[in-house]
């Protein structure tokens, strides 16, 4: 149990939009444009397909209002709907700009759709590594300027 707390403490928020995701070994996306597809699918499976179903019996219609007794019309309005990817992670490479590689570990997709007016769906993509990175020093910057390296070099 514990494990999994401190599992769950290393994840991350992956920021950088231009990050790399490999999905799969053979799917790669920008976290940005990754980002975008999440909120895009998300969408169009609440999205009321007007051919075949009435607002009130689409997914969409369900999660802003359940109506819990149509004799009394009583209705209680939704607020936001949250969904998790599983909680052990989904496998993943991501290729940080500026890093050395790609990184193996997991991530998790949390969505956040709000059923204000105007409410947006929010995607936050977080990444656990398999291994640490290695801790750069603060003093690793002082040990490769020519002046420290003179000076080690005349002791």
């Amino acid at each position: 149990m514990s494990e999994n707390i401190e599992a769950n403490q290393r994840y991350e928020k992956l920021e950088g939009a231009n990050d790399v995701l490999l999905l799969n070994y053979q799917a790669t996306f920008t976290v940005g444009k990754f980002k975008e597809l999440v909120a895009a699918k998300f969408n169009e499976i609440l999205v009321l397909d007007a051919a075949t179903q009435s607002r009130r019996d689409s997914i969409n219609g369900w999660m802003q209002r359940l109506w819990i007794s149509e004799e009394t019309s009583t209705i209680i309005s939704g607020g936001d709907i949250n969904w998790n990817s599983p909680k052990e992670g989904i496998d993943c490479q991501v290729l940080k700009i500026g890093s050395k590689g790609w990184q193996k570990g997991k991530m998790k997709i949390e969505v956040n759709k709000s059923f204000e007016p105007y409410g947006k769906t929010r995607v936050c993509i977080k990444f656990c590594p398999d291994e640490a990175l290695e801790e750069k020093s603060p003093l690793d910057d002082i040990r490769q300027s020519e002046e420290y390296k003179k000076l080690s070099n005349n002791n």
